[in-house]
C-alpha cells in the first residue's frame, strides 16, 4: 500500500533584518500638452484674399473650411475668415442696391 512520510522542518524560516534594498525614483510625470499648428491658416488667408478681389461665392466656401479648420485645430485665422465673409456680404448688398438703383434708374428715363 502507499507510504506516508513526513519531513520535520529542522529549521524555522527566518526574516532578514538586512537593509531593503532601494529603488530608483521614477522621474515626475508631465502632462502631456497639444501644440498648436504654427501659423495662419492658409483658407483664411485665400477666404480674405478673394473677398477683396470680389469671389463672393468661393470666398463663403473657402471662409466656412477655414473656420472649421481652426475651430478643430486651434490655428491662427480666425478674424481672416470671419473678415473676409463679412466682405463678401457687404459686396453682395452693395451689388444688390445698385443693381435695384439702375432699374428704378432705367424706368424712370424710359
Amino acid at each position: 500500500m502507499g507510504v506516508l512520510t513526513l519531513y520535520a522542518m529542522s529549521e524555522q524560516p527566518t526574516v532578514s533584518t538586512a537593509p531593503t534594498e532601494s529603488y530608483p525614483v521614477a522621474p515626475p510625470y508631465q502632462q502631456y500638452v497639444e501644440e498648436r499648428p504654427v501659423g495662419t491658416n492658409g483658407f483664411a488667408i485665400a477666404a480674405f484674399v478673394l473677398s477683396l478681389i470680389g469671389g463672393t461665392l468661393l470666398v463663403w466656401i473657402l471662409g466656412g473650411v477655414a473656420l472649421s479648420q481652426i475651430k478643430r485645430s486651434g490655428q491662427a485665422g480666425r478674424g481672416l475668415a470671419i473678415a473676409g465673409i463679412v466682405i463678401s456680404i457687404v459686396e453682395v448688398a452693395v451689388f444688390i442696391v445698385l443693381m435695384a438703383l439702375g432699374v428704378w434708374a432705367w424706368n424712370v428715363n424710359s
